[in-house]
């Protein structure tokens, strides 16, 4: 009796060696998205600590919903858009959004970040991602120069949102006024510059936007940040305000070439460019090795 329950217990424990080996031989390995165009392939590595959208962009690739999509706004020097699923095979669009998850102490928007599109802060004050649509950074270098006016942009952008939801909560009838003094003056008056008036009524209104929503002063960019906007480039007013989920680590080329079609309305290519998806699984040490991705050490 002792020796079959001795054996028993063999075995279990053999068992539980194998699945413990198995996790392990798992966790050692990361999941690549290889998304194939008609002007190449592109590799890409997704964050493990931005989870949500690493979790919900291979469940779209590995369901095939990202297969035959079309991208639909290209804007060269800037990025390329895609990832409605009802341009494609699904042929309807997702109907739900992702928690925003920004890294911007290590992710930035340098060329190749994947990230993820969304509406804008006025209806979207949480700032969520789309459920699926996501753009390829390629923007441009910049020197300090060129970021301190990126900073100023990427503050204006914020302000712009926040003064949006003050003016359409109709609790600030004082900004509702002057909103509508300058569109008057512009139907007046053809050479009357709404646009510009607007942007200078934004900046005027910091004060009272900071009462309502605290500091808005724009943090600048580290270093590290500066350099790679110097080198490599990017869209840096971006940082912050778009989670960035993923990178291309392979095919960067295949970038430029898609930036460079032929535009027309909306910014959406004349001749169609479609993409499909796929996963390959990659050791995490190989990953490191061919390009650089760093993982924290396992406990």
């Amino acid at each position: 009796m002792t020796s079959l329950f001795n054996k028993r217990l063999s075995l279990a424990t053999l068992l539980v060696a194998v699945v413990l080996f198995a996790n392990s031989c798992s966790s050692e390995k990361d999941e690549l998205v290889v998304i194939s165009t008609p002007y190449g392939e592109m590799t890409a590595v997704l964050y493990d600590d931005t989870p949500i959208h690493k979790e919900n962009f291979l469940r779209l690739v590995k369901s095939g919903q990202y297969d035959s999509v079309l991208f639909h706004r290209v804007i060269e020097n800037f990025m390329i858009q895609t990832g409605d699923v009802s341009t494609g095979v699904a042929g309807e669009a997702v109907d739900y959004m992702l928690d925003a998850e920004f890294r911007p102490e290590k992710y930035i928007h340098e060329k190749g970040a994947l990230a993820a599109a969304r509406t804008g802060d006025a209806t979207n004050p949480q700032k969520k991602s789309s459920g699926s649509q996501f753009y390829i950074v390629q923007g441009e270098t910049y020197d300090d120069e060129g970021l301190a006016s990126r900073a100023e942009r990427r503050q204006y952008l914020k302000l712009n949102g926040l003064f949006t939801r003050m003016y359409r909560s109709e609790r600030y009838p004082e900004l509702i006024e002057k909103v509508e003094y300058h569109r008057t003056k512009s139907e007046e008056d053809s050479t009357y510059n709404f646009n510009e008036a607007y942007q200078q009524l934004v900046w005027n209104s910091i004060e009272t936007i900071e009462k309502e929503f605290g500091d808005q002063t724009d943090p600048g960019y580290p270093d590290w940040a500066r350099e790679i906007y110097a080198t490599t480039g990017g869209t840096p007013h971006l940082d912050g305000e778009y989670t960035v989920f993923g990178k291309v680590v392979e095919g960067l080329d295949v970038i430029d070439k898609i930036a460079a079609v032929q535009t027309g309305r909306g910014d959406r290519p004349v001749q169609e460019v479609r993409m499909t998806g796929k996963v390959v699984e990659m050791p995490k040490s190989e990953i490191t090795k061919k390009y650089g991705i760093q993982y924290p050490e396992e406990q």
